[in-house]
């Protein structure tokens, strides 16, 4: 399958499409930074009745999952509803898509309360402290897990058994590559998942494009990839050459 600019679909994206199209509701992206796993979550599959990102961190507490009291500026106090239980409640008639993004960041502590907002239609529950009354995941609520985590077995294995499917992201979305410059799209493509130390997200690729407009492409390729840089040049002006 081709995208636009006949870009191929790498497999690990087909395999996304896939998955998502068949009705799988709990999933896990990993793999290297800067290849679109948030963007995957947030865009791809039945996204009709919203998505949510959550961005886990070590500082995140549970009022970022399902909401907490904040003053007004009349000074009463009220209710603001977390991320996890906004793609719960969907649209009002289906649920939402929750995005945790860089779950592996998250503390231990709430740990718990993330296995309890990821659990199936079905058993999941939650009182909202507001009104009393009990909340549940609305029919359709789906969630994408990203991590840039290299082996599954580092996730909580608790929290990892949520989620069915783990797909191994290594090249970046078609539709980031398609947004750069022609010449860039291998060298970015073939540097999402290259070794560590000649590593490079289609961000850097993204900053590189726009320093080489206005600055030489030894310099731009010098603050953007360091000890690499003079290799992307000579790899480049291959890229010229043949074209």
């Amino acid at each position: 399958m081709t995208t636009t600019d006949n870009i191929p679909t790498p497999q690990c994206w087909q395999d996304v499409e896939d998955v998502m199209a068949a009705g799988v509701d709990r999933l896990i992206l990993f793999g290297p930074p800067g290849t679109g796993k948030t963007f995957a979550g947030l865009n791809m599959g039945n996204i009709e009745a919203g998505a949510y990102r959550l961005a886990c961190t070590e500082d995140m507490t549970e009022a970022d999952i399902t909401g907490c009291w904040m003053p007004a500026s009349s000074g009463q106090w009220s209710w603001h509803t977390g991320k996890a239980v906004k793609a719960w409640e969907g649209d009002g008639i289906r649920g939402g898509r929750l995005v945790l993004d860089e779950v592996d960041r998250a503390n231990g502590d709430i740990e718990s309360l993330l296995l309890a907002m990821t659990d199936t239609v079905e058993s999941a529950r939650w009182e909202h402290p507001e009104s009393g009354r009990t909340v549940r995941p609305r029919d359709g609520f789906s969630v994408v897990m990203t991590t840039n985590l290299e082996q599954m077995g580092d996730l909580p294995t608790a929290l990892k058994d949520r989620f069915p499917v783990a797909i191994r992201i290594n090249s970046p979305h078609p539709q980031a590559l398609a947004a750069l410059p022609a010449d860039l799209r291998a060298p970015a493509a073939a540097a999402a998942d290259a070794d560590p130390g000649r590593r490079f997200s289609i961000r850097t690729f993204q900053t590189f494009a726009m320093l080489r407009k206005s600055l030489t492409p030894e310099r731009a390729a010098h603050l953007c990839f360091g000890a690499a840089a003079a290799d992307i040049v000579d790899a480049l002006r291959i890229e010229a050459v043949a074209s």
